[in-house]
């Protein structure tokens, strides 16, 4: 009897240790495994290094401070299939990290939303990618790769998510009727980057201090309007917007200031380019090999120079508000009756020979603009311009107003005090 007591107990002791050991060896990939379809698994809060596959479709969702930290030649997170969701959840990579994305997809109808990733190469990448929604993400990287990556997928939306120090935010190629929405990019090579997709919508964005905000090519049926594209002027060759092979697409109602070209457009044919407000850029705009565009109905304001063309032809150009034309108007329909004429005198002279932009706006410059004015083939002309800026989003932040009247009083104050000490001196 007590020999049999022994071993029941000693079975016991062997089952309970093996017990304990399987539960330890449960990894992150076998709880997802285990999960049934349209079942929802949430991770504790804590950090998992442990690349993970997610091909049924269930809902991972993370608690705050659930954080998954891989480094190695996988990705963190690989979504195949469909209806996968994915929410709530910090990624970080790590020096060791050699994935080339730390989020890999393909299928559709997928969910990404509350998501934070700190990345060293690229973040998202979509490949073959189907109607799948992103929402409130926040990628922050070191400049080596993309932050979102689009190969081939299509009727995809982005929105509210915030991406800087990266090389560029958004790129796509061959990935068609994707929107975006909301989106803020900064401290980056390009904003969004288009390559061969059309139908692409992007409202409502606002891309900063990039060497270029958006730069849309080979695309057409496309919408960029109402987009804020500010201080993009990080390199020689920075643009607000850069269109090229553009076609049969509609620009219209973005703000593009601060900017070292606001709007460069080339090759391009078909756009509705209308109520854009184009302010304080070095160039304002510049065409090249251009047809049967319409350019109305926009505000060129305090750019150093507005408009620079060249091989454009049968455009519409008319109906624009240019704050340096001279303005009158005999019939009060809000048009003046003096045509305003943009000539790219100086810039030609000075893309000749670059050291003659050390005489801008010299006086002498601005006379030898005048006697030798450029060829009319080079000059854009607004018959009828606008009297009035009635863009409702052309006015200047608080700040820079403030900024501005500090500095008219500032030379009123030293004007009078020069005034006065001459006088006490004679």
């Amino acid at each position: 009897m007590k020999v049999l007591l022994k071993l029941i107990l000693f079975v016991g002791m062997i089952s309970l240790v093996g017990g304990k050991e399987t539960s330890a060896d449960i990894s992150l990939q076998s709880q997802i495994d285990a999960v049934p379809a349209g079942g929802t698994l949430k991770l504790a809060a804590g950090t998992y290094q442990e690349p993970i596959v997610l091909k049924k479709p269930i809902v991972l969702t993370g608690e705050k401070g659930a954080i998954l930290k891989v480094c190695n030649a996988k990705p963190a997170i690989t979504i195949k299939g469909e209806n996968v969701t994915v929410k709530g959840i910090q990624i970080l990579s790590c020096k060791q990290d050699k994935s080339s994305a730390a989020v890999k997809i393909s299928g559709k109808n997928h969910q990404l939303e509350d998501i934070t990733l700190k990345i060293r190469k690229s973040g998202i990448n979509l490949e073959n990618v189907e109607q799948t929604n992103f929402r409130n993400i926040r990628l922050s990287g070191y400049g080596k790769g993309n932050g979102f990556e689009l190969w081939e997928s299509h009727h995809n939306t982005f929105e509210e998510i915030k991406i800087d120090h990266v090389q560029d935010g958004f790129y796509m190629e061959d990935s068609h009727y994707n929107t975006f929405s909301g989106n803020a990019i900064s401290d980056s090579r390009y904003g969004l980057h288009v390559m061969f997709s059309d139908y692409i919508t992007a409202k409502n964005n606002r891309s900063t201090r990039n060497y270029t905000g958006a730069m849309v090519m080979g695309t057409n049926y496309s919408v960029i309007a109402d987009n804020q594209l500010l201080e993009n002027n990080q390199n020689v060759n920075a643009q607000g917007l850069l269109l090229f092979d553009v076609h049969d697409s509609t620009i219209n109602h973005n703000r593009i200031s601060d900017n070292r070209v606001g709007m460069f457009i080339e090759d391009s044919s078909g756009n509705e380019i209308t109520g854009n407000e184009i302010a304080a850029n070095f160039i304002g705009t510049q065409m090249n090999r251009i047809e049967k565009n319409v350019i109305e109905g926009n505000a060129f304001i305090s750019n150093v120079n507005d408009f620079q063309a060249t091989d454009a032809a049968n455009n519409t150009i008319q109906n624009n508000y240019w704050d340096a034309a001279m303005k009158l108007d005999t019939d009060g329909d809000g048009k003046s009756n003096l045509p305003h004429s943009a000539d790219p005198f100086f810039l030609n002279l000075a893309r000749e020979t670059p050291p003659y932009q050390l005489f801008f706006q010299h006086p002498g410059m601005t006379l030898l603009q005048k006697l030798l004015k450029s060829p009319e083939h080079l000059l854009v002309t607004d018959q009828e311009p606008l009297m009035n800026n009635d863009l409702n989003n052309q006015q200047q932040p608080e700040q820079k107003q403030t900024i501005f009247w500090v500095i008219c009083l500032a030379m009123i104050i030293v004007s009078l005090l020069l005034i006065y000490f001459g006088r006490k001196r004679n």
